[in-house]
C-alpha cells in the first residue's frame, strides 16, 4: 500500500496526449478542461477517473479490509 505521485503524472500526461492528439509537433487548442473531462458522466464529463484520488481511494479500502477480514 502506498501512493504513486511519480507515475500519476505520468498516466494523466499519457491520457492527454491520447485524448488531444498524439505525436502532433504543435500544441492543440483544448477545448475543455481537464476537471471537466474528470466529471461523472451524469454531470456531463466524461467520466475520466481521476487518478490520485482513485489510488488513494484503493489504499483505504485495502486498509480497512485488512481491519476486518482475517
Amino acid at each position: 500500500m502506498f501512493k504513486v505521485p511519480k507515475i500519476v503524472r505520468r498516466i494523466i500526461r499519457l491520457q492527454r496526449i491520447f485524448l488531444w492528439g498524439w505525436g502532433k509537433e504543435e500544441k492543440k487548442m483544448t477545448w475543455i478542461k481537464w476537471d471537466v473531462l474528470c466529471k461523472e458522466k451524469e454531470k456531463w464529463g466524461l467520466g475520466i477517473k481521476d487518478i490520485e484520488r482513485f489510488n488513494l481511494a484503493l489504499i483505504a479500502k485495502w486498509k480497512w479490509r485488512l481491519g476486518v477480514e482475517k
